[in-house]
This record gives C-alpha cells, structure tokens and sequence, in this order.
C-alpha cells in the first residue's frame, strides 16, 4: 500500500496553478533521499513529490501548486511544462545505470494511478520523463526505467509495432515525433542567468549565450530513451520507425 508523508517545502521555489494539470513528468534525483529533500525542499528548484527506495512517497507540493521541476521544456507543442505538470523525483543515482528497486516501482505505480485520478486531464500519453520534455538537456528517468511495466498499469503509453516497411526521411521521423507529443526543434541558451528556449538556433534572441540548438535527432534520442533504449542513438533504425508509428496511432 502506498505510504505518503509530508514533506512541505521550506522555500519559495513554487507558485500558484492557474492552468489544468494534463502532464505527468517522471525525473530521478541523482542524489540519495536526504540530499534530495534537502535541495527540492530548501533550495531553488522543486517538485510535486520524492519518492524514496523503499516506496515511501514525500510530498513537498500540492497538485494546486507549480512546482520547479522540468525548467525549459516543451510538451504537445507547449512551452514551460512546469505551469501544467505535476514533478515526480524518484530516488535513483542515474537511471541509465542503477535499476529501480520493485518496491519503488509498485510504489510509484500506485502514485502516478492517483494522481491521474486526481487529475483526469492527465491522459497516458502525457505521462513522461523528463528527457521526453527537455530533450538533449535531460537524460532522466534514465534507460533503466521500466516504462513498458508501468503502460501495462495504465501508467502511460506503450505502442504496438507498425508494419512498416522501411525508415521515413527526416522530415517524416519530426512530424511522427510530434504527432507523439514530443517537441519540435529549438534553442536554449543563458540570458541574465536563466535558462531560456526560442524556436530558431540559428537567430536567438539578443543577449542569450551558450546557444545550443536541439535538433530532430536530439529528440529522437528522447524518445528512444523511452521506448527503445537499447538503440538510443538518435538515429533511427527499422524498429524505432515501426514504434514511432504505433506511438503516434495510439495517441
């Protein structure tokens, strides 16, 4: 059964919800479960809830509350996911080595299938990681991450394979990835010590340094990550088009 303690956040990384929830967004910590309540309870970023090892769940922010978790993202063609998403930290040091404990895992089923019903906007589609909504910038949950047991409960999408027959061009990878929910290409970079995204690389706005420009192979990475981490390259192969169009059918 799912435990659940209070957590509450002792700074002022968060503020009031103004849009509906329809996004879930999944991280791992990359810190232990002291150091992770320290900094998304003190410091300047935050989240909805940290889930520790043993499946215990702190929550630090009510779902009425915009947590500081996915900064610059982009989801269903939407920028700052933050304002309609709830963050879930899950205990992990790197989710691309350390597997998930079973216990966390059914912990964090039962979680996310409450806050889905808590907030019926969030349909499974929109059950993510954050790699899925910050593509290149983030890695998280990580290759690890059991996404197709957690789609089995409901949590989340997991396609059935197209019968395609060959790999789509680039052009044809970008609009499947959207279709998916996945963003388009862009650029972040630093302005007054923020991050900030724009649409074009190539010409961003006065005074942002540190351009990086994410491309369609930057998100393809993303979404291999989720559903193909075996061959997360960010180049396509015959199975990752075959699972972008049954992603995209199922939407």
């Amino acid at each position: 059964m799912l435990r659940i303690r209070n957590a509450r956040i002792q700074s002022g990384s968060f503020g009031p919800r103004v849009q509906k929830v329809d996004t879930l967004v999944l991280h791992h910590t990359a810190l232990d479960l002291e150091a992770s309540l320290r900094v998304l309870r003190y410091r300047d970023v935050s989240a909805h809830y940290v889930l520790a090892t043993d499946g215990v769940a702190y929550r630090i922010l009510n779902d009425d509350e915009v947590a500081w978790h996915a900064g610059i993202s982009m989801w269903r063609g939407r920028k700052r996911v933050n304002s309609r998403s709830i963050g879930v930290e899950i205990v992990n040091l790197d989710g691309n080595r350390s597997p998930y404990p079973e216990t966390q895992i059914a912990a964090l089923i039962e979680l996310c299938q409450r806050i889905m019903a808590e907030n019926p906007g969030i349909r499974p589609g929109n059950v993510v990681g954050h790699a899925d909504v910050a593509p290149k910038r983030k890695v998280d949950p990580g290759s690890k991450f059991p996404w197709k047991r957690l789609a089995a409960d409901g949590v989340g999408l997991w396609p059935r394979l197209s019968s395609a027959k060959r790999i789509g061009s680039k052009a044809r990878i970008q609009s499947l990835l959207e279709q998916c929910g996945y963003p388009r290409p862009h650029g972040f970079g630093t302005k007054g010590g923020s991050f900030v995204m724009f649409d074009d690389p190539k010409s961003p706005p006065a005074g942002v340094a540190g351009v990086v420009s994410v491309g369609t192979r930057d998100i393809l990475r993303a979404f291999q990550l989720h559903y193909q981490p075996g061959s997360a390259t960010g180049v396509a192969n015959l199975t990752t088009m075959r699972l972008l169009e049954g992603l995209a059918a199922a939407q």
